[in-house]
């Protein structure tokens, strides 16, 4: 691979993300970046290469996957990273995320019951009962934090309560869950609490089960006979936390910041509120948090998208780029709630091939219910106050850490 050309810590990609990602996509498909401490990598930059990279089968997630690999595993260097204790090694050795092949394909399947469409459906009226709540609450002090009163409790809750956690229990359990986003917290001790819990958790379930996702997941077998183990169903739990809980917590102010920057988006939905499950579309591709995919590792020499790609070369899509790209989005810098998509064109914020978000549906009705009761039901929602952002992370995103609103 040549020299990187572009780290995306630059200062052009943390001010101008949108531009500098237009104009890597007009210099190549794949584009050499390098990362701090780290090996260098081939930036996927277009919507079309960006879903290909992550349904081709020579593209695994696991780079023990790759013929003739040494080193450490993900799993080995995760635990490096973080610092984590070797117990955890069987969680993250299970990870739906980092897995490929038949062991990949046998999660999917086994968990996909707990995501129906049906049950994520079922959980729109609970939603709405918790975001009501929150606003209340939020509307009796008269100002506050978006994120940390309204959309980190209001998704916290819905996964608290999708996974089966006791309600008394939330708090605590909410507690641990952000900590495992938080840099300053003890992160091992909290993901040791929190694997702790779930355990317990999976205990109770098999002896009474109730309608929840470790009940499913405890139960559901395969036509073999096949069930997840306890370190399979801890693996989970700690992905929906991450993907589940955090994703959403920042997608719902970005969406809202897109809204009071195009004004006249919101006047339209405020005008026609049955448009709103269309609009979200949209929203998700240029409110996504999440910048880049997951990296994937060259299972042979080939070729991909024209360029000469090494066994063992690392590419990364840039999901922020492919939803920017105008041969699939015209105008791409323009939000368009009504924007319609010629057929299988969409955005890439949830993935693509057989690792596509589990959870989508679920995002879509939180942030759904969230924008309809902040912003449609109610109009007077006003930022009140210097909004604060966390540090820049490889990709262009600057996650907010702070939102103050008068309500």
């Amino acid at each position: 691979m040549a020299e990187p050309i572009i780290s995306l810590l630059d200062p052009e990609f943390t001010d101008d993300p949108i531009g500098a990602y237009a104009r890597l996509r007009e210099m190549a498909p794949l584009v050499p970046i390098g990362f701090p401490g780290g090996p260098p990598v081939w930036l996927v930059t277009r919507h079309e290469d960006v879903s290909s990279a992550m349904s081709d089968p020579r593209l695994v997630v696991d780079h023990q996957n790759v013929p003739g690999h040494q080193g450490p595993s993900l799993a080995d260097q995760a635990i490096a990273a973080l610092d984590l204790p070797d117990e955890f090694r069987e969680y993250l050795a299970a990870n739906l995320m980092l897995v490929d092949g038949q062991y990949h394909s046998r999660l999917r399947r086994l968990v996909t019951p707990a995501f129906t469409a049906r049950r994520m459906k079922a959980l729109r009226p609970r939603i709405e009962e918790i975001s009501a709540q929150l606003i209340d609450a939020l509307a009796q002090k008269g100002s506050g934090d978006l994120i940390e009163e309204y959309s980190s409790p209001l998704t916290g809750t819905v996964i608290c309560e999708l996974i089966g956690v006791d309600e008394a229990d939330q708090p605590q359990v909410r507690k641990w869950m952000n900590d495992y986003a938080n840099a300053d917290a003890d992160i091992a001790t909290s993901l040791r609490s929190l694997v702790g819990y779930v355990k317990g958790l999976i205990q109770r379930r098999r002896a009474e089960p109730a309608d929840d996702m470790i009940s499913v997941l405890v139960q559901k077998g395969d036509e073999e006979g096949n069930r997840l183990t306890e370190a399979e169903i801890v693996s989970l739990v700690l992905v929906v936390v991450n993907n589940g809980h955090h994703s959403t917590t920042h997608f719902i102010p970005n969406a809202i910041l897109t809204l009071f920057d195009n004004p006249d988006q919101m006047a339209l939905l405020r005008a026609k509120p049955e448009a709103l499950p269309h609009a979200m579309y949209e929203l998700m591709r240029v409110a996504n948090p999440v910048p880049l995919a997951g990296p994937r590792y060259a299972t042979e020499d080939m070729e991909f998208a024209g360029v000469p790609v090494c066994k063992g070369d690392v590419l990364t899509g840039s999901l922020q780029s492919a939803n920017y790209d105008p041969s699939v989005f015209p105008e791409p810098e323009r939000c368009d709630v009504g924007r319609v998509l010629k057929r299988k064109e969409t955005h890439v914020a949830f993935g693509a091939g057989p690792h596509y978000c589990l959870g989508a549906m679920l995002a879509y009705i939180e942030g759904e219910i969230a924008l309809d009761h902040l912003l449609i039901q109610r109009d007077g929602l006003q930022i009140d106050g210097r909004l604060s952002y966390h540090e820049p992370v490889a990709g262009g995103a600057r996650p907010l850490s702070a939102f103050p609103v008068r309500l």
